[in-house]
């Protein structure tokens, strides 16, 4: 009887051939990969080595199609409490998976959730509108650094960039691997003598250009705390590959960029923040704008994206700058020490860089602060109203409360892809 089996090309030894094996690795877990390092030293050297096999990983983990098995697998969400002292991961499925076992499983006491708002939280568990998740929380991190409080500055190529309490370095760590390393401190003759520090701004992101991750920190100039006429925003970017920093630049940027909205929001490869033009009055609205600092070397420069001209002008100073699905957006929060009115839209730029193409989203929830994950499902988006999670479905407004076991309110919410990215 004939004998069937593989007749594909092999080594002599009965091994598959080494372009094989490349391609079968690059589509598992992290956490495989970490475990498989210790089979040989050839495979331990290209997983942790070989820059063209951790592009690879990465590309096959964040790729165009939204329904393949890599993609399900590595996208995950990260958050922290809302006091910033916890660290804490979740998969939900893009599938909805998730979302369809809890549907089955109210069937029998559904009901219409869409008039419902912002502050019925507090709906049992169990309920029908309730969705419970479990987190695992990243305790190395705490362990390995010796923190106990966090906040997220970026995340890009599944590496986040973190600032810890008491603490004034920044640090990249990889949730994954386990790594984390300590970024050189920014030299102090990038400082400039003659203006006003005012603030700290920062950044996250990834050179294609030269393949190499970025952080960037702005350091934001005035001539006086109160005087806004002179001064600006001067860039500085650290190379993860080269261990870094370098000056954009010698002169600054005529941009003021707030101290409440310091964390640069990355999209098309760029980072964003919120600003006004140097000389322009912070209070008029038209003087609003976004800051893009282009992170091509061969290019460097800083661009302005208009906002769209609805705003209201008593909105610009309490605007949030985020990314819904793969859109630049602007949301609103209240001012705390005056009344507090709720709203039920949000902004969108539907065609990157074209202010005609800023398109109002409504939402059936009234909210008085509202963020975006940057994660979403073939049906519904995670969304943050104040410091709640919520999975939120346009095609209808209906939405859903996610509780996550024994985590209260989040601050920080971000989307990240598993990565074999090194830090060493």
């Amino acid at each position: 009887m004939e004998k069937r089996g593989w007749t594909g090309n092999s080594n002599s030894n009965g091994q598959l051939p080494s372009m094989m094996i490349e391609e079968i690795l690059s589509r598992l877990p992290v956490k495989s990969l970490c475990r498989f390092k210790c089979v040989s030293k050839s495979w331990s050297s290209l997983i942790s080595d070989n820059p063209s096999f951790v592009a690879s990983h990465l590309y096959k983990g964040i790729g165009e199609d939204k329904d393949d098995l890599l993609f399900r697998r590595r996208r995950r969400v990260i958050f922290t409490d809302a006091a910033g002292n916890g660290l804490h991961s979740m998969h939900l499925d893009y599938d909805d998976e998730f979302l369809n076992r809890n549907n089955k499983e109210d069937a029998s006491s559904h009901h219409d959730n869409r008039k419902r708002n912002c502050f019925d939280f507090d709906e049992e568990v169990g309920g029908s509108n309730l969705l419970v998740t479990t987190a695992t929380e990243l305790q190395y991190v705490y362990s390995a650094l010796s923190c106990i409080s966090v906040s997220m500055l970026g995340c890009c190529n599944g590496l986040l960039l973190c600032t810890f309490l008491y603490d004034p370095q920044l640090y990249l760590v990889n949730p994954a691997t386990r790594q984390s390393k300590k970024l050189p401190e920014i030299p102090t003759e990038y400082l400039i003598d003659d203006l006003y520090y005012f603030c700290d701004v920062y950044g996250f992101g990834f050179d294609s250009s030269t393949h190499q991750h970025t952080v960037v920190n702005g350091v934001v100039y005035r001539t006086s705390i109160r005087d806004d006429d002179e001064g600006g925003v001067q860039f500085n970017v650290y190379t993860l590959e080269t261990n870094s920093w370098r000056q954009i630049h010698e002169y600054v940027f005529p941009y003021h960029i707030f101290p409440s909205r310091n964390k640069g929001t990355l999209l098309n490869g760029n980072l964003h923040w919120l600003g006004t033009r140097v000389g322009e009055d912070d209070d008029h609205h038209s003087s609003l704008l976004i800051v893009s600092l282009v992170l091509t070397q061969d290019q460097e420069e800083v661009r302005e994206i208009p906002l769209p001209r609805e705003i209201d002008s008593s909105r610009t100073l309490h605007s949030i700058l985020g990314v819904f699905r793969e859109w630049l957006c602007v949301t609103f929060e209240v001012d705390y020490g005056k009344a507090t009115p709720t709203f039920n839209e949000f902004w969108v730029m539907k065609e990157y860089g074209v202010g005609e193409s800023w398109t109002r989203m409504r939402v059936s929830i009234p909210y008085w602060k509202l963020s975006h994950s940057g994660f979403w499902t073939k049906s519904h988006d995670l969304m943050v109203f104040e410091e709640e999670l919520i999975m939120y479905n346009f095609n209808d407004h209906s939405f859903r409360n996610l509780c996550v076991r024994e985590i209260g309110k989040v601050g920080s919410v971000v989307t990240y892809w598993e990565s074999i990215v090194s830090l060493k």
